[in-house]
C-alpha cells in the first residue's frame, strides 16, 4: 500500500515562512529547493513510517544531487525542520522525517519535530535493533558511575564500609540526574548540543565535546559557587539553567568552553606531531608514519620525501635519496647550508 502524506495541503504563507527561516539559519538557496523536495516528501525513499533510513541516503544523495551523503545530512540537521534519529553509540544521524509524513505508532508513540528536542521514532528501519527509541548522549565525566545513587548517600549502599571518595556537589548530582533520566536529556541537554552544532557548524560528535566541557568546567563551578542553587528545586534549577543559557554570561560560557575544546584539540594534535616526528625506529636520520608505514625524511627543496621500504637506513643527516640509482647519495650539506 502507498504511503500518503498526513497533510495533503500546505499554505503559502507557512512555505515562504519555513523559507526565510532557512535562510536565516544558513541554508543556501539551491539547497532550499531540495530541502523542500525532503520537507514535502519524496515517498520513494521513505519507510512505512513516512521515515527516510539510513540504507536510502546514499540513493536520496544522488537524487537530489548533493556532492556527499554528509552534506545533505548537514543540511537537514541545519535547517532544524525534520525530527532527527539519532545512534546512542556513534551520535550520528540514522534517520530522519518530515513532520508533513511522519505516522506515530500506538505502541511507540514519537514527538512532531517543532518540540526542540523531538523524542525519536522506533521501529523506524527494516531492522529495529539498528534504531534507538531516545536520543542517548554519554556526557563523559560528569559524575562517576561507581557514586550513582544506590540507596545510600554519595551512592553507599547499606552495610558497605565508608568511601573515600567526596560525595559529589549539588550541581554534580544535578547534571548527573539529567544526563541518566532520558526524557530529562532530550528535554535539557540535546538542545544545548544543538544550538552549538547549529551556530558553530560542529558535527554532533564535536558538539558533544563542547558540553562536556561546558558542563564540567563551566556550569558545575558557576552553579556551586552559588549557596541558592542546592536550596532549589530540581525543576527551579532546570528552570535556572535554561534562563542562564539564553543570558550574555551563559552564551559567554559557551563561547569559553569552545575555546578551551579548540585550545585542547590543538594540544592534542601537536602531541601527535610530536609523537609521529619522534618515531624514528629505522634510523635517527629519518622519520616514519607508525599508522601507514611510509619511510620519510625532509629535504629543503623537495619538501617530505618518502624512502621505499628496501631502502637501508639513511646514513646521515645531509645523505638524500637517488630515485634513479636507488641508493643514498651524502651530500655534505645541511639544509641550514643551503
Amino acid at each position: 500500500m502507498a504511503i500518503k502524506a498526513l497533510k495533503q495541503s500546505i499554505s503559502i504563507s507557512e512555505v515562504q515562512k519555513m523559507i526565510h527561516l532557512w535562510k536565516k539559519r544558513g541554508v543556501n538557496d539551491p539547497t532550499i529547493t531540495k530541502l523542500l523536495d525532503l520537507y514535502l516528501g519524496i515517498p520513494a525513499y521513505m519507510d512505512h513510517q513516512g521515515i527516510y533510513p539510513l540504507c536510502n541516503f546514499y540513493d536520496l544523495r544522488l537524487s537530489l544531487r548533493f556532492s556527499y551523503t554528509s552534506t545533505l545530512i548537514t543540511a537537514v540537521t541545519n535547517c532544524r525542520s525534520f525530527g532527527m534519529v539519532w545512534d546512542e553509540t556513534h551520535t550520528k544521524i540514522i534517520a530522519f522525517y518530515s513532520p508533513l509524513w511522519y505516522r506515530k505508532e500506538k505502541e511507540n508513540p514519537g514527538e512532531t519535530p517543532h518540540d526542540p528536542a523531538p523524542k525519536t521514532p522506533q521501529n523506524a528501519a527494516h531492522d529495529p535493533a539498528f534504531y534507538n527509541n531516545n536520543i542517548l548522549y554519554h556526557t563523559d565525566n560528569i559524575y562517576p558511575p561507581e557514586d550513582s545513587r544506590k540507596g545510600g548517600p554519595a551512592g553507599k549502599e547499606a552495610g558497605t564500609p565508608e568511601r573515600t571518595t567526596p560525595s559529589p556537589s549539588p550541581a554534580t548530582d544535578f547534571f548527573h540526574r539529567l544526563n541518566t533520566t532520558p526524557e530529562e536529556k532530550q528535554r535539557v541537554l540535546v538542545p544545548l548540543i544543538n544550538h552549538i552544532a547549529a551556530d558553530h557548524h560542529y558535527t554532533r560528535p564535536r558538539a558533544l565535546q563542547a558540553l562536556v566541557i561546558l558542563v564540567n568546567q563551566f556550569l558545575i563551578p558557576y552553579f556551586d559557587s552559588d549557596p541558592r542553587f542546592s536550596r532549589n528545586s530540581h525543576v527551579g534549577r532546570i528552570i535556572w539553567l535554561q534562563n542562564l543559557m539564553k543570558t550574555r554570561h551563559g552564551q559567554s560560557l559557551t563561547e569559553q568552553a569552545l575555546a578551551r575544546l579548540g585550545s585542547e584539540l590543538n594540544k592534542d594534535l601537536e602531541e601527535k606531531r610530536r609523537k609521529l616526528r619522534e618515531f624514528r625506529p629505522v634510523s635517527p636520520f629519518e622519520w616514519k608514519n607508525p599508522e601507514k608505514g611510509i619511510r620519510y625524511y625532509d629535504d629543503p627543496i623537495d619538501g617530505k620525501v618518502e624512502i621505499p621500504d628496501n631502502a637501508p637506513p639513511r646514513p646521515a643527516e645531509t645523505a638524500i635519496w637517488n630515485v634513479l640509482s636507488g641508493e643514498w647519495i651524502d651530500t655534505g650539506k645541511l639544509p641550514a647550508d643551503n
